[in-house]
């Protein structure tokens, strides 16, 4: 079964200003320059043809450097930025960027805002409006007490294509279930809404375990259903417990009940029609 993965990261420590919120030379694993050279022997084991790269630090200077990367480069089809939204300039900035055609999608990082209702700034409105204008999407990079807030982000541009990154960033160390299932409910009916399946491995941590994973995975798959859900590795970062093949082979073993069909859509068709690949 072919793949797509639409959640990958590449960084330089080049740029490791940019990546100093969460990375640090202590970190033994992700601190180090991981790039397509890395990326491609684990593509080719596990069947996936392409990618989407997502940003993973506050900066344009990172957005200019995933976009070269991309340009040069067949397999990564997509890119998800990061730009500043709130800034004066952020509509004619995402003009500008957009020239580039992988640019796929923005993502701000609202997991590490302390105000949780940040999305809903009327200061954001122009930018939104660029958004729309320009045919990007919205990576929702959030933690379960973002949800609702998030939810009436999107009631609000019923028009902008969302996809929530990570599950929402169940707290499945902590066993915190039910109050994420819960929020997570309101999705249901936000038809355009999609869901990309990754990162949930290190929400439970070094000793996670697939069964601790399956009723989150499987209250996915009802929410959303299998034509709004979308496959991602987090990769590298899924590395700090897991690794790409084990992350595959989980969610592989998770969808088994479902028909060959829904597994496809789910493994690369619905990555590919939501983000324009």
């Amino acid at each position: 079964m072919r793949r797509v993965d639409c959640h990958m990261h590449f960084w330089t420590l080049a740029m490791e200003p940019y990546y100093s919120l969460w990375m640090s030379p202590d970190d033994k694993v992700l601190y180090r320059d991981y790039g397509p050279r890395d990326a491609v022997p684990v593509m080719e084991k596990n069947n996936v043809e392409s990618v989407v790269v997502v940003s993973a630090a506050s900066s344009a200077h990172e957005t200019g450097y995933l976009l070269g990367l991309a340009d040069g480069r067949d397999f990564i089809k997509g890119v998800v930025a990061w730009l500043d939204l709130l800034a004066p300039t952020a509509a004619d900035d995402l003009g500008g960027w957009a020239r580039f055609a992988k640019l796929k999608g923005i993502r701000p990082y609202l997991q590490d805002l302390p105000e949780e209702d940040w999305i809903l700034k009327k200061e954001l409105d122009p930018a939104f409006r660029a958004m729309l204008d320009h045919g990007l999407r919205f990576d929702a990079l959030i933690k379960p007490r973002h949800i609702l807030n998030t939810v009436r982000f999107i009631e609000r541009y019923p028009d902008l294509p969302v996809i929530v990154d990570h599950m929402a960033k169940p707290e499945i160390g902590s066993g915190n279930f039910e109050p994420w299932r819960r929020d997570m409910e309101h999705f249901r009916d936000l038809d355009h809404v999609h869901c990309k399946i990754s990162g949930i491995v290190t929400e439970d941590g070094p000793d996670w375990t697939p069964e601790r994973l399956q009723p989150y995975l499987e209250t996915v798959f009802d929410i959303f259903g299998p034509d709004r859900l979308v496959f991602g590795s987090d990769w590298p970062v899924v590395n700090l417990v897991a690794d790409y093949s084990r992350w595959i082979a989980t969610l592989d073993h998770a969808m088994q009940s479902l028909p060959a069909a829904d597994q496809q859509k789910i493994w690369a068709s619905n990555g590919e029609r939501f983000y324009g690949l």
